[in-house]
């Protein structure tokens, strides 16, 4: 008996992964993404109709395309059968791309290259398969061995063929259904639920699953309380509820404890320096362990980790930041208003973001400055904080231009007693209901900032370039 293949979909932000996979399951997770930019690792299991008349069950999993996901990416390719490696076809190889390449030769996993967009002008499939070719990825056509399948997201052109050839690959690998052998899963995401506790989604590779299982990934224990499919048999993605705590993304799920034997990232981050060069002091929490991971992975030996963790930002997280001298960055979680309260009491920074890439670059300019203090930034403008508006959801700040000129874009400090207590950036400018491109010494506007700060009226901005 044969199983349902897991396949990958990985490739450059913004080429169409998860609109093609919109386009395959009739839904609409792109819309549902912050930024446009998948965020999370996401397995669904999709039954799709060929045009033989016969149906066929795929396991799809959709990595994210950022650069601080590679850990992700490369977990990705561990896990599956087949990687279908989104390229457009007006854009190209990209950074992205090439990284996603490296990792599906590492991995020796087949791949099928879905060359997307070719519905638009720009379309240049030939230039595109040329790209592959420098990179050892030759097309059928060109005498390789490497499926290509042109599509379209949004018209469906090419969706058919691309099912059809992963089904036919997935039957000249005769997947086995090991559904009896030992258990073998792995952690693809996972979080803590302040209402159900620690959440695991995994994806089973062997074995079986089922409803009050004592089951371990690595040091971490736990019996299955409630699960969204039961039993989960072998390429079938699950959602567990039971661990006693949240068990890492990537972690091996097994019936019998197996101690892990790998170094963390914060124990990697939190060793001492010998250099004497200073670090910059952080708290960091994420909305689930997978992202977690990934911002932590993507921070330099300059940043010194005081905490991390899963959730909300709490009032511990705040004090030991205040004790620290450290500021706190949160991704993608609700930040209640006493918790913000209590840190501009406390005097302890907090940025909130609900784009990964904005945290990073936030956390690399200040361990800059940190590292090079004869960096000089020039000031743009000065204003100050008059008033405070909220339209539709959206907080705006009035402001009384004082000196220079502040325009979108620009980055800003957010001064407050005489202290720098938070960086953002402008996202637009009006006054009244005009849109304007300059906010000039002299007047007044309203303003908002990206990511949002929660500034206070009375709060001076200073608009800098470095």
């Amino acid at each position: 008996m044969f199983r349902s293949p897991i396949v990958t979909i990985m490739g450059h932000i913004d080429h169409g992964k998860t609109t093609l996979l919109d386009k395959i399951r009739a839904a609409s997770v792109a819309a549902r993404e912050a930024g446009g930019i998948t965020q999370h690792i996401s397995a669904y299991q999709t039954e799709v109709k060929l045009k033989s008349g016969k149906t066929a069950t795929i396991t799809f999993l959709d990595t994210p395309g950022h650069a601080a996901f590679c850990q992700m990416r490369t977990r990705g390719a561990q896990i599956t059968d087949l990687v279908v490696l989104v390229v457009s076809a007006v854009d190209g190889v990209m950074a992205q791309t090439k990284e996603c390449i490296k990792e599906i030769k590492r991995s020796g996993v087949p791949v099928i290259v879905a060359m997307t967009k070719m519905d638009l002008d720009g379309a240049a499939p030939e230039k595109i398969k040329g790209q592959l070719v420098e990179l050892e990825i030759v097309p059928e056509d060109y005498g390789g061995q490497t499926s290509l399948i042109p599509v379209s997201a949004k018209t469906g052109n090419g969706i058919d063929k691309l099912l059809e050839t992963i089904i036919l690959n997935a039957e000249v690998m005769e997947l086995k259904d090991e559904s009896a052998s030992p258990l073998e899963a792995v952690v693809i995401e996972s979080l803590l639920d302040k209402s159900r506790g620690p959440v695991a989604t995994l994806i089973v590779k062997k074995g079986t699953i089922h409803l009050g299982d004592q089951i371990f990934a690595e040091s971490i224990s736990g019996k299955v309380k409630a699960m969204s499919v039961s039993p989960a048999t072998p390429s079938t993605p699950v959602e567990i509820l039971g661990f006693e705590s949240v068990p890492p993304v990537g972690a091996c799920v097994t019936s019998i404890p197996t101690p892990t034997q790998e170094k963390t990232v914060v124990s990697r981050l939190n060793q001492t320096r010998t250099d004497g060069t200073p670090r910059l002091p952080i708290v960091v929490k994420a909305d689930v362990q997978g992202t977690l991971e990934a911002l932590l992975s993507s921070l330099s030996d300059d940043v010194f980790l005081i905490a991390s963790g899963v959730g909300t930002v709490t009032d511990n997280d705040v004090f030991l930041a205040a004790s620290s001298k450290a500021q706190i960055f949160a991704y993608n979680v609700s930040v209640p208003r006493f918790i913000r309260n209590l840190a501009d009491n406390q005097k302890v920074p907090l940025f909130e973001s609900k784009i990964i890439y904005e945290i990073i670059d936030d956390i690399q300019a200040q361990v800059l400055r940190l590292l090079d203090p004869t960096i000089e930034e020039t000031t743009l403008g000065e204003a100050k904080i008059i008033a405070e508006f909220k339209i539709e959801k959206v907080h705006i700040a009035g402001i009384e231009v004082i000196q220079g000129e502040i325009g979108p874009g620009d980055s800003i400090h957010l001064r407050r007693d005489d202290a720098i207590i938070k960086d953002t950036k402008v996202e637009g400018i009006r006054q009244a209901k005009t849109v304007v491109n300059k906010a000039k010494s002299g007047s007044q506007y309203g303003i908002t900032f990206k990511p949002y700060i929660d500034f206070k009226v009375g709060d001076a901005i200073i608009a800098y370039k470095s």
